[in-house]
């Protein structure tokens, strides 16, 4: 008889679990900071200001903390070479796995959070700069790495800043290497700070 009623009390926690789960929906703005592009020789390169915007939804199991959060968002971004800019336009997609850290008392006022996850993005336009003897382009499609935390306040604002580390190439850097005319081509990668505040509603 216990046993049935153990087994009972643990289908009624999976089944009021869900019930409980909070989806929310919301809008994010942000800075990114990226850093300058890794494997450029002989050739000043600095990081550069952009910014991002878009949607995003939070799926929370309150009991847990545990929850999942996916953004769909433009992004505005790029790297200073040689004096000239060049601009990068994407749609980024980073999906975090959060653990929301329900404090008692203040949970009304702030809820700390931290999140790790994978961010895919696909740029657009146009992705190569020709500048004198080197150029440099963009790859169409990244994978990244996002290392987080952050601050929920008051039940509907989100405060976040976040690490944006590449999983691979971000870019190639071409540049005539001898007399002749030979071109040599060095991937790089640029890594991301990214401040951001979010609405959800």
């Amino acid at each position: 008889m216990k046993k049935i009623f153990g087994l009972i009390f643990a289908l009624t926690l999976l089944i009021a679990i869900p019930a409980n789960a909070q989806l929310q929906f919301g809008i994010k703005a942000g800075t990114n900071l990226t850093g300058s592009p890794s494997d450029i020789k002989g050739i000043q390169s600095d990081g550069y200001t952009g910014f991002f915007v878009g949607p995003m939804a939070k799926f929370t199991i309150p009991l847990v903390g545990l929850g999942v959060e996916a953004d769909i968002l433009y992004s505005h971004s790029g790297a200073e070479i040689g004096g000239e800019k060049i601009k990068k336009n994407s749609i980024e997609i980073p999906v975090y796995l959060r653990y929301d850290l329900a404090l008692p008392v203040v949970s009304k006022i702030v809820v700390p959070f931290v999140a790790v996850g994978p961010q895919f993005g696909f740029a657009f336009g146009n992705l190569d700069e020709a500048l004198d003897l080197y150029k440099y382009e963009y790859k169409k499609s990244t994978l990244s790495l996002n290392l987080g935390l952050g601050a929920r306040l008051f039940g509907h604002l989100q405060a976040h800043v976040n690490y944006n580390l590449a999983l691979g190439t971000t870019g190639e850097y071409s540049t005539v290497s001898d007399a002749i005319g030979n071109v040599l081509t060095k991937k790089s990668k640029s890594n991301t700070w990214q401040i951001s505040l979010a609405y959800l509603f």
